[in-house]
């Protein structure tokens, strides 16, 4: 399952931004809507400066796994809220601390995840299975492993 959860996160936050590079430019400013170069695109989710978490998704009962919403656009319309329902118990907190580290996806953008990786709870990682979680997480061009910082 934690494995699951892990995979759903990445390919969505990786599937927003296809939409937003391929030309879909809705949610872009509107400025920026139409006739959008890649270019232009990639520089319009990019985010520079200090991170800010804008809250997580707790799963680690379910999963063992829990979701730092980092990018800016998770502090929109309770964007971070409205993701996690169904999945965890959202907080405007941070996730506990991981010994494990966590897959983080779309890093430097407005859509930056973290998802952390737990020995407790439903999916239990154990020191052999987290070897291959890091491995699937580092072959997506838009994600690497992390470990928290002090």
């Amino acid at each position: 399952m934690n494995k699951l959860l892990i995979a759903v996160l990445i390919l969505g936050v990786g599937g927003l931004a296809v939409y937003l590079l391929a030309g879909n430019t809705s949610l872009l400013p509107k400025n920026l809507q139409s006739d959008v170069s890649y270019e232009e695109a990639k520089e319009a989710i990019k985010e520079d400066g200090k991170r800010t978490i804008y809250g997580s998704c707790n799963a680690i009962d379910k999963a063992s796994n829990c979701i730092d919403y980092v990018g800016s656009i998770w502090g929109d319309n309770n964007m971070a809220e409205l993701n996690c329902e169904g999945v965890g118990i959202f907080s405007k907190n941070t996730c506990p601390y991981s010994e494990y580290g966590g897959c983080q996806s779309g890093f430097g953008t407005v859509m930056e995840t973290i998802a952390w990786a737990y020995k407790e709870g439903g999916g239990g990682y154990d020191d052999e299975s987290i070897i291959y979680a890091r491995k699937a997480c580092d072959a997506i061009p838009s994600a690497n492993w992390t470990m928290p910082e002090f």
